[in-house]
């Protein structure tokens, strides 16, 4: 075959799988929107965090396509409370992990449901969807993973999780598909709320499929480690950070620079909180409140940004098969870019700067020093030792079944034998029986011959007149 053909035929089947895929993915539907109290349902439908709809509880939000849908995905703009959706005569609980971003896949498409409102909320928009694959800013969140993380990042406010681990969340959550579970020290809901959904979208652009965790601390601006000191409670957020710690499970825990990368306060309490937090967090006695709901906890490995002791350098500009051929740079430039809000600031995502996202040191271990770069160096994950565990359990499901089957088999062998020995015996009483008789006839007939021969001799005696003796 010609190479003008093959060509031909691989554009072909190039443009074929594209519209194939363009045909099996999910639309957004227009919807119609109808609110049961006066209110702006336009602005749940421009797809802006800035418009919201205000509701209170008992509020019912009724939604229509002339496209059925399969699911809808709300965002809402307060801390979320238990919400129900009814669709097709059946009515579902949701709201119970607290999404701020949360999709509804339906059992069977509908041309209409209703959201019904437990508390007072916000909601920013909702989109709903046809059957087929949903777009990839779509967020399906699962919960935050309690006793099985592989790795904790710290990060005081949204956007250092970028700025300065970014690198840190595109390896190991998007490419090595590891538990990563993020951490916010401070959080936004008595100020710029739409950060709430910056972080959520920045993270999730990382590969982060594990819904963060928030303090109830607010954003306070502290020039240094004293201000920080005097602005919040230390001893509050080193029990926040201890209780995340023995919650979680860490093997790997990272946080930012002791120094507050360039000097912020609230970066230096928090990374010092870390460090106390993972000294201590072993010690029953230490935070015993922590210790009573979780159990203590030794972290394995413990990275700072910019530390200078036991350093590492990871390699950001490789392509991550996982993440579509895209480097972890590239991957962390883009999810800094869902930080609307924050692109007034001088801050830039680079790994050749005096703030690089790709210099770490190891503060501890419990495993032992570094070779390499990989902060995952020496250790297993969760998932590796589950599935271990699995298969040690089936195989010793399977050795215990092999055992009861060789019992089994060696009962029925020695009934066998046992039943053999008895039809043996069986088989030597009948013959002993047999000859037993055999000798009694033998002996009948010596005795009935005898008894002949006796009354022949009466009878010739008599004949010829002798007594016989």
């Amino acid at each position: 075959m010609k190479i003008k053909h093959i060509l031909f035929l691989t554009v072909i089947a190039a443009s074929f799988a594209f519209f194939a895929g363009k045909a099996n993915a999910a639309e957004a539907t227009p919807l119609t929107i109808e609110i049961n109290s006066p209110d702006n349902s336009e602005a749940m439908k421009d797809n802006i965090y800035d418009t919201v709809a205000t509701f209170k509880a008992g509020d019912v939000i009724t939604i229509k396509s002339e496209t059925p849908m399969a699911g809808i995905y709300v965002k809402w703009n307060s801390p979320v409370k238990p919400w129900t959706i009814t669709y097709n005569g059946s009515t579902e609980s949701k709201g119970v992990n607290g999404f701020l971003h949360e999709y509804v896949k339906f059992a069977q498409t509908a041309n209409e449901c209703s959201i019904t409102v437990s508390a007072d909320a916000q909601i920013c928009d909702i989109i709903a969807y046809s059957e087929g694959e949903l777009p990839g800013d779509v967020q399906l969140w699962q919960p935050p993973c309690d006793n099985e993380a592989d790795f904790i990042v710290f990060s005081t406010h949204a956007d250092d999780e970028i700025l300065f681990l970014g690198g840190v969340l595109a390896t190991y959550a998007g490419q090595e598909k590891l538990n990563v579970q993020v951490v916010y020290m401070t959080n936004y809901w008595d100020g710029a709320k739409v950060r709430e959904h910056e972080k959520l979208d920045g993270i999730w652009h990382s590969g982060v499929k594990i819904y963060p965790v928030n303090s109830t601390f607010p954003d306070i601006y502290a020039e240094n480690l004293e201000d920080a000191m005097s602005v919040y409670s230390y001893n509050e957020i080193l029990s926040f950070v201890s209780e995340q710690i023995r919650r979680f499970k860490p093997m790997v825990c990272v946080t930012q620079d002791l120094n507050g990368e360039y000097g912020h306060g609230g970066h230096m309490i928090l990374a010092k909180a870390v460090c106390e937090a993972v000294d201590k967090s072993n010690d029953n006695s230490f935070m015993e409140e922590s210790v009573k709901k979780y159990g203590s906890w030794e972290v394995p490995k413990t990275y700072l940004h910019l530390y200078e002791q036991n350093c590492i350098t990871m390699d950001l500009r490789k392509p991550l098969s996982n993440m579509g051929n895209r480097t972890a740079l590239e991957i962390a430039t883009e999810a800094y870019k869902k930080h609307e809000s924050q692109q007034w600031c001088w801050f830039y995502v680079s790994d050749d700067y005096k703030y690089s996202c790709n210099r770490f040191g190891l503060y501890k271990t419990t495993v032992g020093a570094d070779t390499g770069n990989d902060m995952f160096e020496h250790l297993t994950s969760y998932a590796e030792i589950k599935a271990k565990q699995e298969e040690e359990s089936r195989l010793a499901a399977e050795a215990e079944s092999e055992s009861i089957r060789q019992s089994e088999e060696a009962s029925i062998s020695e009934a066998e034998s046992l039943s053999e020995a008895e039809s043996i015996s069986l088989a030597e009483a009948d013959n002993k029986d047999g000859n037993s008789f055999g000798t009694i006839k033998i002996l009948a007939i010596v005795a009935g011959a005898l008894a002949v021969i006796l009354f022949a001799i009466i009878l010739l005696s008599k004949k010829k007149g002798k007594p016989v003796d």
